[in-house]
C-alpha cells in the first residue's frame, strides 16, 4: 500500500503500534495499551519488557488454537495504566469517532491497518461532488468504511450478518455526528441480499468489502471464502452501475494475496477493465523505526 504517514499520525489517529516481536504486538487504543497475537512478527521486540508490562490486557489463544474466538483476555493492573471502562471508550480518527472495547474475538472493534483505505474511500467519493455516490459496504462490521463514505457525502448501504455489529456501527455513526446522513442498515446474508438487489434492479456506484474467511448469516447461512467468493463477486457485478466509480476488497485470509484479489476482481468485475488498480499488503507501522507489521491484503480499483 502506498504509505500515507498522515493516516497513522497520532495527531489525527488515537492509535499506535508501539512495538512488535516474538509473535505479539503492543498497541495503544486511546489511553489504553494492549498486547495481542501477531503470528507474523517473527523478529525480536525493540522495547524492554518493562514497556510491555504497561499493557492493560493481553489476548491469548487457547493452547493449540489460533482461530477467532478461541482465546481469552487476561487483564492486569498495567504499570501506570488508567482504569478500563466496562462499556468501552471513544477513539478518534480524523473527524470520525469510534467506540472501542475488547471483544471475545481478540480485537477491539476496529482494524487500524485499514486507515489508509478509509482515507481513500473518502477521497473517491469527494471526487464526484456533482452526484450523490451510492456505496454498498458488505461485511461492514462496526462501520469504519461506512463512516468514511458517509462523511464524504455518500449514500451508504451497510450490510452485516451480526445484529450486535450492526448496532455498534450505528453507534459509531452517531458518535461521529453523522446521524443526519442517509445510511441503510441491513441485517442479512451477503449473497441473499445481493440476489434480491439484482432482482429489484437496485444499482450502486461503488462497493467496499472485507469478507471473512468463515462466517454464518443471521439464519445460519454458511460462508466460506474459498467456496463462495466467485459467486459473491459475480453478484457484485450485477448490482454495479454501468460506469462504477470504485471497488475495494480486503482480506486477512491466508493464501489470498493481493494478486489473488486483483485477479478475482479483474475476472468477475468486467467493468473494472478501464481505470486504475492498486494492490498490496495492509500493514501497521511501528511508531519508532521502520518496522511494518503485515496485516492482510487489499486490492482497489477506481475509475480515475
Amino acid at each position: 500500500m502506498k504509505f500515507d504517514p498522515s493516516a497513522f499520525s497520532p495527531k489525527t489517529f488515537d492509535y499506535e503500534l508501539l512495538d512488535s516481536g516474538h509473535s505479539r504486538k503492543l498497541e495503544r487504543f486511546g489511553e489504553h495499551r494492549f498486547i495481542r497475537p501477531a503470528g507474523l512478527a517473527v523478529w525480536p521486540p525493540s522495547l524492554p519488557e518493562s514497556e510491555w508490562k504497561t499493557a492493560r490486557g493481553e489476548y491469548r489463544y487457547y493452547r493449540g488454537s489460533k482461530q477467532s474466538a478461541s482465546g481469552e483476555w487476561k487483564y492486569g493492573a498495567g504499570k501506570g495504566a488508567p482504569r478500563l471502562p466496562e462499556d468501552g471508550w471513544s477513539l478518534r480518527f480524523r473527524h470520525l469517532t469510534f467506540q472501542v472495547k475488547p471483544t471475545p474475538f481478540g480485537h477491539l472493534g476496529l482494524f487500524p491497518e485499514q486507515a489508509p483505505n478509509w482515507v481513500w474511500i473518502g477521497e473517491q467519493v469527494e471526487r464526484h461532488p456533482q452526484r450523490e455516490v451510492n456505496v454498498l459496504n458488505l461485511f461492514g462490521y462496526t462501520g469504519a468504511s461506512t463512516l468514511a463514505a458517509s462523511a464524504a457525502g455518500a449514500r451508504v448501504t451497510h450490510l452485516d450478518a451480526s445484529k450486535s455489529a450492526l448496532t455498534w456501527a450505528r453507534t459509531n455513526h452517531e458518535l461521529s455526528g453523522l446521524g443526519g446522513r442517509p445510511v441503510r442498515w441491513i441485517l442479512d446474508d451477503a449473497l441473499k441480499f445481493l440476489q434480491r438487489e439484482h432482482r429489484r434492479k437496485n444499482l450502486y456506484d461503488a462497493i467496499v468489502m472485507d469478507p471473512p474467511s468463515f462466517g454464518r448469516g443471521p439464519k445460519g447461512e454458511v460462508w466460506k471464502i474459498e467456496n463462495t467468493m466467485g459467486e459473491l463477486l459475480s453478484l457484485c457485478q450485477s448490482v454495479l452501475t454501468p460506469r462504477p466509480l470504485f471497488f475495494l476488497m480486503t482480506t486477512h485470509t491466508p493464501g489470498f494475496s493481493s494478486l489473488t484479489l486483483r485477479n478475482m476482481i479483474r475476472k468477475y468485475i468486467p467493468s473494472t477493465g478501464r481505470g486504475h488498480f492498486e494492490s498490496g499488503e495492509l500493514f501497521l507501522p511501528e511508531v519508532r523505526g521502520d518496522v511494518h507489521l503485515p496485516s492482510g491484503f487489499y486490492s482497489r480499483w477506481s475509475v480515475e
